[in-house]
């Protein structure tokens, strides 16, 4: 494992480690592991939100609208096509342009992290980045749904995620399967661990819940 100490941390990330650490009760080695995969947290929602304001600011028009359905919802680039009466080679190369316009972006905060090999934006955690973004719009339609867009919204993993809520790996899975419901209590467990807030309301006799960021 890469030690915290090798890398440059901002006084922020530092404290909330601090917190972590002090809440949690870990020893020295647990405590490091522990702020290691913190701070790479911390790093990957600061750059969703950085990739947001490029979304918005620095991408042209047709860009924008094919980012927002392609990675935000789910569309192909042949049903983009389609939809917008293009070509499909039209579609995929606005979409490449707008891709490069991101990494490019993205490269001097690589750069400073030091969190990826050759200073260079892998495709997987391009991908992962734009998932927390995606995440972060699309809250989700049932409460399982929901759930999982907060987790992601967080950049949590299902193992760091059932571990907070003292449920099993296979239990989170169900929940955000919609194959289990989650009682109130864990729901209480969410807004603690997340900090969000639910709101719950019935609709033809079926539980509709709404979640909004404290």
């Amino acid at each position: 494992m890469k030690g915290i100490s090798d890398e440059v941390i901002s006084v922020e990330e530092a404290k909330a480690a601090l917190r972590c650490m002090r809440l949690g009760g870990f020893d020295e080695s647990e405590a490091l592991e522990s702020i290691d995969s913190l701070v790479g947290r911390i790093r990957k929602l600061g750059t969703a939100k950085l990739v947001d304001d490029i979304i918005e600011t620095d991408l042209s028009e047709n860009q924008r609208i094919f980012v927002q359905e392609y990675w935000f919802s789910g569309k192909s680039t042949a049903q983009i096509a389609r939809e917008r009466g293009m070509s499909q080679a039209n579609v995929y190369r606005t979409l490449t342009r707008a891709n490069e316009t991101i990494t490019e972006l993205l490269t001097p905060l690589v750069r400073y992290h030091r969190d990826l090999p050759d200073v260079q934006v892998a495709p997987l955690f391009f991908a992962e980045i734009m998932g927390v973004c995606s995440a972060r719009r699309n809250k989700g339609e049932n409460i399982g749904e929901q759930l999982k867009s907060i987790r992601l919204s967080r950049a949590a993993t299902p193992e760091q995620t059932a571990r907070a809520l003292c449920i099993t790996e296979k239990q989170l899975g169900k929940i955000e399967g919609s194959v289990a419901e989650p009682t109130l209590e864990l729901l209480e467990k969410y807004s603690a661990v997340f900090s969000v807030r639910f709101n719950f309301e019935f609709v033809n006799g079926r539980r509709k819940c709404e979640w909004k960021e404290l």
